[in-house]
């Protein structure tokens, strides 16, 4: 058929999308270890504070703190751009997680993540999900 995208044209970015939804997945389950799998060892992800925080092992703490603060990221809408072994995800996330006296919180917000394919995994490489 002419024109038709092959499934193997579209593996790459059903497997991009795959990383990006397993990271949010993971941690609205509040699974400390498979989230931080999700990111690739010299990653970067950007607090809402616009902290810069490197290195899986930096971020792990951090998003230690949201699962204890019962974070949620529900994807509204998304694109994922590929680009070779890149993927530029935009989109727009509500963002839930318990507030003061455990009320619960609700932010949306436009998160940009970058994942890369890294030794036959997708890795994020950026992680900025307040925008």
């Amino acid at each position: 058929m002419e024109g038709a995208i092959s499934s193997d044209a579209m593996a790459p970015r059903v497997a991009a999308e795959h990383c990006f939804r397993g990271f949010t997945l993971a941690l609205g389950l509040g699974e400390l270890d498979a989230a931080t799998a999700c990111f690739a060892r010299d990653a970067c992800l950007v607090t809402p504070d616009a902290t810069a925080v490197r290195g899986r092992n930096s971020i792990r703490p951090v998003l230690a703190q949201l699962i204890l603060v019962r974070t949620e990221f529900v994807d509204q809408v998304s694109s994922v751009l590929m680009v070779d072994d890149a993927a530029l995800f935009r989109g727009r996330w509500a963002i839930r997680s318990n507030g003061v006296g455990r009320a619960r919180f609700e932010q949306v917000t436009n998160p940009i993540l970058v994942a890369q394919q890294i030794e036959a995994e997708w890795k994020l490489r950026i992680a900025a999900p307040w925008g």
